[in-house]
């Protein structure tokens, strides 16, 4: 039995859905809506799958084996490329565009995705021109069989980039394994030609594509998301001298980038400009979403710890952080060496290893990470999964969440959740909550998001939802009916200014009109929505 055929359908749909997924990873990272970007991936790709058959299905007979060497290299040589193509127009598009837009625009956005949509149907019409051929020149197997190969594929290519996302494997890992696996395809193929040896020479265009696109993509990745935390601009004059402007983004700093299977972790450090007086300074992203920098990561941490501290009218014996995996709530909590007793869940241990490894990091957090006291318990797992199987009750929660950019995340900010926080909370325990306070431009009134995780909170039996932070922002909560207040004689005397001029309230909940508050949806894990 000749295999040679069914080996190349698997090998062509397993790896054109692998580089359609690869995309919509890539464009994920930049516009942070994933249902948009697979939506807006995978509707083209499969679009160009059903045009590419059309369009292979009109091939002569006497010509198939021909076109399918050319389909088969064009895929090889090509979807290498197309994520490299994908942070090109990120680049070109964010400096391009007028000055202040950047990638919180709508607009922006949108032309991502519509780019990343042509992409994606390029690789279906590629991957689709093939199974034609493949299903008129296979005399052994039948059809059926066939087609039950080439939807095995795509089967196949979701278990790989999954397990490929949960290993960490950076973008360039899993375009080179997807890339020989194609080229294994087109090897195998060689041996239906006539002329061989002519047709191995084909085979080192698309290997040195693929080895080339390996080495390069980190380095491309690299200036764009630099790129686009600077907001950059440039002119199309410009760009006919790109050394001359890689070199000016040089001097503005390094990114250095750590994908773990839960999040991507950006660290971007800025040089001083001593010409300007400009201190140098170091800036955590996760997701693109900005934590801190070293300039603001005192009001941060001291605003989360002391507000909590604050409220709470006596000194707690047990405290639960929720996040923290920079370790720098627990840098803040050693200065309190009386609490007797201290739980840290995190997720992501990748986190936490790249905090402790990190020297910028590390530095900031003085090593909080490495030697931990006899009081503090590290538990590396699911926050909610932990809420739902203790039975502690805890005076102060500190929850440190990235912010809800997408479905995933959105859990976190759910009427179950804050049930399960309800539930683990002390009488009279306090939890204050690290979120976005999003405010409307024209009006300054609550956007939307916000008002969604107020009610939410308000539903979960938190009837006072006390906001304050105006650079930092966060929310205390309590059970009782009680309002929550600052007592400012009992702060301690070494709180940084910034920190006392964070620890106010700016923010007026009860000047939200009612009919606002019946428009506004609670989000939950079974309907998502708001957020």
């Amino acid at each position: 039995m000749n295999l040679i055929l069914p080996l190349i359908t698997l090998t062509s749909s397993f790896c054109t859905m692998c580089y359609s997924m690869i995309m919509a990873g890539v464009m994920t990272d930049f516009t942070g809506d994933e249902i948009k970007t697979q939506c807006l991936t995978m509707g083209p790709y499969l679009l160009g799958l059903g045009l590419g058959s059309s369009w292979g299905d009109k091939i002569k007979e006497v010509k198939q084996i021909t076109w399918l060497f050319r389909f088969e290299w064009a895929s090889v040589a090509v979807l290498p490329v197309i994520p490299v193509l994908q942070l090109l127009t990120v680049f070109l598009v964010v400096n391009l565009s007028p000055a202040g837009m950047t990638l919180e625009n709508k607009n922006l956005i949108l032309t991502l995705l519509l780019c990343t949509s042509v992409l994606a149907f390029i690789a279906g019409t590629l991957g689709g021109a093939q199974l034609p051929i493949i299903l008129k020149r296979e005399k052994t197997l039948s059809q059926e069989i066939i087609l039950a190969i080439n939807y095995t594929g795509p089967l196949l290519a979701g278990f790989c980039i999954v397990g490929l996302n949960q290993s960490a494997a950076p973008i360039a890992v899993q375009i080179y394994i997807v890339g020989i696996i194609q080229l294994i395809g087109l090897f195998a193929l060689v041996f239906m030609s006539p002329r061989r040896l002519r047709s191995l020479l084909f085979l080192i265009p698309p290997l040195g594509i693929l080895i080339a696109t390996t080495i390069f993509y980190p380095v491309i990745e690299r200036y764009t998301v630099k790129s686009t935390y600077l907001g950059s601009k440039t002119s199309l004059k410009d760009l006919l001298h790109p050394a001359t402007l890689l070199n000016t983004l040089e001097k503005f700093g390094t990114v250095e980038r750590v994908r773990t299977p839960y999040q991507t972790i950006d660290l971007f450090i800025e040089p001083p400009q001593l010409e300007y007086s400009i201190p140098g300074n170091a800036t955590l992203y996760l997701n693109r979403k900005p934590q801190f920098d070293m300039l603001s990561v005192a009001v941060y941490h001291e605003s989360m710890l002391y507000s909590g501290l604050n409220l709470l009218k006596h000194s707690p014996k047990k405290i639960l952080i929720l996040g923290g995996g920079d370790g720098l709530l627990l840098t803040e909590l050693r200065k309190h060496p009386n609490i007797p007793e201290i739980t840290m869940v995190e997720l992501d241990e990748g986190m936490l290893n790249w905090s402790r490894d990190n020297g910028v990091i590390s530095q900031i957090n003085k090593g909080a990470l490495d030697n931990i006291p006899k009081n503090v318990h590290l538990i590396v797992g699911d926050g909610i999964t932990f809420l739902r199987n203790s039975k502690e009750k805890y005076d102060l929660m500190l929850i440190d969440f990235p912010f809800p950019n997408g479905y995933d995340l959105a859990k976190l900010y759910s009427y179950e959740f804050y049930r399960l926080v309800k539930h683990s909370l002390a009488p009279e325990g306090i939890v204050i909550l690290d979120i976005p306070i999003y405010l409307e431009e024209k009006s300054g009134d609550f956007g939307h998001e916000t008002l969604t995780i107020i009610k939410t909170m308000r539903a979960a039996g938190f009837k006072n939802p006390f906001l304050f932070g105006p650079s930092a922002s966060f929310i205390a909560l309590k059970v009782s009916d009680e309002p929550l207040s600052f007592d400012y004689n009992n702060f301690p005397e070494g709180l940084t200014l910034a920190s006392y001029q964070n620890l106010i309230n700016p923010f007026r909940e009860e000047d939200i009109d009612e009919s606002v508050w019946k428009k506004t949806s609670i989000n939950t894990m079974f309907w998502p929505r708001g957020l």
